[in-house]
């Protein structure tokens, strides 16, 4: 590995951020999972299998890069299938290739990532930090483990154990990597009929290393399909998301009830658009996961790290500020806890962003729901293995309890306290379902539009 590269890399870094080191947080929207030709295909007729560029996608680092700009996005993540030495290509081929889109793209903070062939779980987007140690990192990290890598070490590495040795090595970094889960329910095969993914191994892998392994993808990618929805195998999505948490009451809040500070986001998993007949959008064309950070690559990992983060479907909405209150006045906002005494209720205030103009459909979308979901953190809670019993949609609210000024929703509600510790998170939809479902007939994923936020905790004292 070239140490050079990495320190252009570090130089263009620290030049991208110049200026803007010291501003305000503000709404900062990325994708954290898009592929590009890197994603190859194998011919197997030869040994060692010969990569073939391009066979999973054709889009070079810089279409990526410039569809995220287009789209409106200020950081993205380029996350390319593994495989036979493919730690090789990352080195040879991709690095430069995304020093080169970042020069020509400087508005679009780009990190160097790989779609991780996770040992005893399927795929999860690794995202290391924007500095010198970027590729020797990430080159590192897919030679050693990724199940794919060495096809004579693939039973060997399929371990939980070895996922758990690739995040104490990211954890040993100056700069922590980060670690999500991809689409955790593709392989199910039923409602809480899990496969290679499970609750209990993502409470293990995020154990291990809760600033490293920080959550999984709310709602998958491949939304643009048009029979399936996020392209799941034998269990269907609900209204395109992801089961895990999708159902109230289901492994996400499992894992929130156990006092686990496990975070959603969602990302494009771009392979091929849908307009060359692909199930895709760009990045940013559809999904979004907003970040409330600085304008600087570090702050971005670290919203993400700390749940400062919602994700939406079609500019649906494109900020929220969740404020958490008790009865001294203490507040506490997505990803923090708040510190409470006796209190029998709290109070719970948005503000949420309506986008100016149309979205890249065509369309102004109409938020139609916002549900306000409440849950206990407590061992009675959570005594199912994937379940928590506590958790509601405590309150519906419908555009007749809100007023919309100066393209804001503002609200203030009541929130009883049913639980001494607990957490409270917000879902909203343009659609008329209740609740995410496994859809009968083909519904246009830009009419059935949703945001989910990470919660807000409080602790009783």
């Amino acid at each position: 590995m070239n140490k050079n590269n990495g320190m252009v890399a570090l130089a263009l870094a620290m030049t991208l951020s110049a200026g803007v080191q010291g501003a305000e947080r503000q709404w900062l929207a990325g994708d954290h999972h898009a592929h590009t030709h890197w994603s190859v295909s194998w011919d197997k007729s030869t040994d060692p299998w010969s990569p073939v560029k391009g066979g999973d996608s054709p889009h070079s680092y810089l279409d990526n890069a410039q569809a995220a700009k287009r789209y409106g996005l200020a950081w993205l993540v380029n996350t390319d299938h593994g495989g036979p030495q493919h730690s090789q290509l990352l080195d040879k081929e991709a690095y430069p290739e995304l020093l080169a889109a970042r020069q020509a793209v400087p508005e679009v903070h780009q990190y160097f990532g790989i779609e991780l062939d996770v040992p005893a779980g399927e795929h999860a987007t690794v995202m290391v930090p924007i500095n010198a140690d970027e590729r020797e990192v990430m080159v590192t990290f897919q030679r050693d483990f990724s199940i794919r890598e060495d096809r004579s070490l693939t039973r060997q590495r399929n371990t939980v154990e070895h996922l758990q040795a690739g995040i104490r090595y990211l954890g040993q970094q100056q700069e922590k990597a980060l670690i999500i889960k991809n689409h955790p329910s593709r392989q199910a095969t039923g409602l809480g009929e899990w496969a290679r993914v499970t609750p209990e191994k993502l409470k293990i892998w995020h154990e291990t290393d809760p600033e490293v392994f920080v959550g999984m993808v709310a709602a998958p990618g491949h939304q643009g399909g048009t029979d399936n929805r996020g392209s799941y195998y034998k269990s269907p999505t609900l209204n395109g998301f992801d089961q895990m948490t999708a159902v109230i009451g289901g492994p996400w809040d499992h894992l929130l009830g156990s006092g686990q500070k496990f975070w959603i986001s969602a990302g494009s998993d771009c392979h091929i658009h849908v307009s060359d007949e692909g199930r895709d959008f760009w990045p940013g064309e559809y999904t979004k996961t907003y970040v409330y950070a600085r304008n600087e690559p570090a702050d971005i990992m670290d919203a993400l790290r700390h749940g400062r983060s919602f994700m939406v479907f079609g500019d649906l909405i494109n900020g929220l500020d969740l404020s958490l209150r008790g009865a001294n006045d203490a507040t506490a906002s997505l990803g923090q806890s708040l510190s409470v005494g006796d209190e029998s209720e709290l109070r719970l205030s948005m503000r949420i962003s309506l986008p100016e103009g149309p979205n890249f459909n065509g369309d102004r979308p109409e938020l139609k729901r916002i549900d306000i979901i409440t849950g206990a953190i407590s061992e009675a809670a959570v005594a199912q293995a994937d379940r928590n019993s506590t958790t509601q949609v405590s309150q519906r609210l419908y555009p007749q309890d809100w007023q919309v000024k100066d393209g804001h929703i503002e609200l203030t509600v009541t929130l009883p306290r049913e639980h001494g510790n607990g957490y409270v998170r917000l879902r909203g939809t343009s659609g008329e379902y209740p609740e995410p479902q496994v859809n009968e007939q083909v519904l246009d994923p830009w009419q059935d539009l949703w945001f989910y936020t990470n919660p807000i905790f409080w602790q009783g004292s």
